[in-house]
């Protein structure tokens, strides 16, 4: 029998996320079981195994596409030639596209399956090992900010959490009010970016 190929073996991991997806949003993360998502899938249970090794590994994998994963982008952000003057814009693009992205259909559906489970995969052990790495991700854009003189000196991680905390909070006001005033969100969104890099840009000497 042939060796599935590359492609295969991506469409395959995808139908096992997309069925996790949906799955432990209606059984929850603890009532879930592998022979169930399998069912779904239309594969055998060992086959998905052949992809991620536990259910934790399943949802680990949820959570860097959806959850504090998706922060790893903003490593790779290029800000070498950066000037000071840019970064705000950056940082409202950043906090823009964020926002967007919760608003999908299935970022939404990942968002209620956190607020519904949070407390029993925390008592899992299984949140806070997935979200540490998408902290640290945002934590070192913003050393290297820093680094490059454009940020003041100030410890990376709490920039990290006073950036992204009240956009959590705002995502949140998106999925429970997502049919109100968008214009108004983004203007709050925009008025938070502003507010946060006017207290952390370093301060040009007066002359």
């Amino acid at each position: 029998m042939a060796r599935p190929t590359k492609e295969e073996a991506r469409d395959t991991r995808r139908l096992i996320l997309d069925a996790a997806l949906e799955l432990f949003a209606e059984a929850g993360f603890s009532g879930a079981s592998m022979r169930e998502l399998a069912r779904r899938v239309g594969v055998r249970e060992s086959a998905l195994y052949h992809h991620f090794e536990s259910k934790a590994a399943i949802f680990g994998a949820l959570m860097e596409e959806f959850g504090p994963g998706k922060l790893r982008r903003f490593e790779g952000l290029d800000l070498a030639a950066m000037r000071p003057a840019e970064v705000e814009p950056l940082l409202r693009s950043m906090a823009r596209t964020l926002m967007e992205e919760a608003a999908r259909p299935r970022e939404l559906s990942f968002t209620r399956l956190l607020m519904a489970e949070g407390p029993r995969l925390n008592d899992a052990g299984v949140l806070r090992e997935m979200m540490m790495p998408g902290n640290a991700h945002l934590a070192r854009f913003f050393a290297e900010l820093v680094r490059r003189g454009v940020v003041r000196p100030g410890d990376p991680e709490l920039y990290a959490v006073e950036f992204l905390g009240p956009l959590m909070m705002l995502r949140l006001s998106y999925l429970l009010l997502a049919a109100g005033d968008r214009e108004r969100l983004f203007a709050l969104v925009d008025g938070h970016v502003r507010h946060f890099y006017e207290s952390v840009k370093v301060r040009e000497e007066p002359r």
